[in-house]
Order: structure tokens, then sequence, then C-alpha cells
């Protein structure tokens, strides 16, 4: 979900044009739809928390999964049925994800605990959220993010919510220095697309090698969180 950030003379860098150029992160995104589609069975029911643009909702076949997304100029980039308040969604399912987009929530506890209604007994719910509070900059405040997460955050909303965690850990562990160095050289926020294709090609695919060796116990530049709700 994306949140713009305003003045009376412009609209600046947001989460819209962060989305856009992380398109391009072909490793990245596509390494991301695997972990979700990881354990979908035929004829179970998803909710994409959060759409954006698309680019995770998408790869499903059309129809089979549900998007909720409240910005407006991202409705017309999503290829199955959205949903601008989940509210409004009737029925419940046995997988709901959501990647980078609690932290645009202050309330995040309160929205986990509506996730946890949307679950069938037994379904499951894949979080993925931005990393540890000491590397928050520019970039943070200008795609407006309200807070980094630890491993213990995340598990702390999850439970707090009535889940069971089934697997917490970091997720790009070269990412949390790059975003460390980012932020010591004061850089005013934004990313282009030539610094997101070398990083998705060169640095990631070594990063992700380093998650595995740790087995994402140590460090990385974002969470990746797996909960259940009991039966």
């Amino acid at each position: 979900m994306s949140q713009a950030k305003q003045t009376a003379e412009k609209v600046e860098y947001n989460g819209s044009d962060n989305l856009a150029i992380m398109s391009h992160a072909v490793n990245y995104n596509g390494g991301l739809y695997k972990w979700v589609a990881s354990d979908v069975r035929p004829g179970e029911t998803i909710l994409d928390f959060g759409a954006g643009n698309g680019e995770y909702a998408n790869r499903f076949p059309i129809g089979s999964v549900d998007a909720a997304e409240i910005d407006p100029d991202l409705l017309p980039l999503i290829k199955q049925p959205v949903y601008t308040d989940i509210n409004a969604l009737n029925k419940s399912y046995d997988l709901i994800y959501t990647i980078n987009v609690l932290e645009h929530i202050e309330h995040h506890g309160a929205i986990v605990k509506d996730l946890y209604a949307k679950l069938k007994p037994g379904g499951r719910i894949k979080v993925f959220v931005p990393a540890r509070q000491e590397i928050f900059s520019n970039m943070d405040e200008h795609v407006g993010h309200y807070r980094r997460y630890d491993k213990q955050l995340v598990r702390q909303i999850l439970e707090d919510a009535g889940f069971r965690v089934t697997d917490v850990r970091y997720y790009d562990f070269a990412g949390y220095f790059i975003s460390l160095l980012y932020k010591w050289m004061g850089k005013d926020g934004r990313i282009t697309k030539e610094s997101v294709v070398f990083y998705d090609r060169v640095v990631f695919p070594v990063s992700r090698l380093f998650d595995k060796l740790t087995l994402g116990h140590v460090i990385g530049k974002n969470v990746i969180a797996e909960a259940v709700r009991p039966n």
C-alpha cells in the first residue's frame, strides 16, 4: 500500500515510485513470490493484503487471488479481483500474505487481528516487513514507513493476534549493511533503476547465500515470518 508525501509545490518521490522501480528487481520479486506460493494447494482461497501494483498477485492465475489495496492510482494495475476494504470481504481464506505493508500502518497490531479473523482455522499468514530500526532512513520517510521491525516484534504482533508462529527470521543479509551505509551517507531516500538492477543481479544472490548459511538468525534488511491460526 503506497502512501504519498505531498507539499504545496509538488508531489514528492513516494511509495508508488518505489514500487515501479522495484519491479526491475527480478530475483527479489521472484524469490518472494516463490516463498508465498510454495505451499499453496489447488482450490485454496488466497488474499494479498496490500497488493500494491499487483507484483505478486498478478503472478497467480487470474481469479485465484483476492487483492486488497487502497491506492486508487495502483488499482488499475491489479489483474485480480480488488477490494479497498477488507471488511467488505464476506469469506475466509486459507492463506493471507502481506509484503512490505505493515510498516505503512500506524496501528499494525489491530490490522493483524483483522487478518486473523479473515483466516479459516488452520489458515496461514505470511508476513514480510523491513527490518532493524537502526537503519531507518530517508527512504523509509519518503515512502511512508512508521517503523522497521526485528524478529521479536514480528513474533509479538502475530502472537498477540492469536497466531501460532511457525517461522520468523531475517532476510537479505547484505542488504542490512548496504542500507546502513545508505543511511550514513545521508542519501535523500530515492532509489534508481540502475542501483536496483545492480543490487538484484550482483549482490542479492550472494546475500541470500549468507541468509542460508546463517539460517536468518543473525541480521538482514527484512524480517520474513509465517504463522497459523490454530484450529
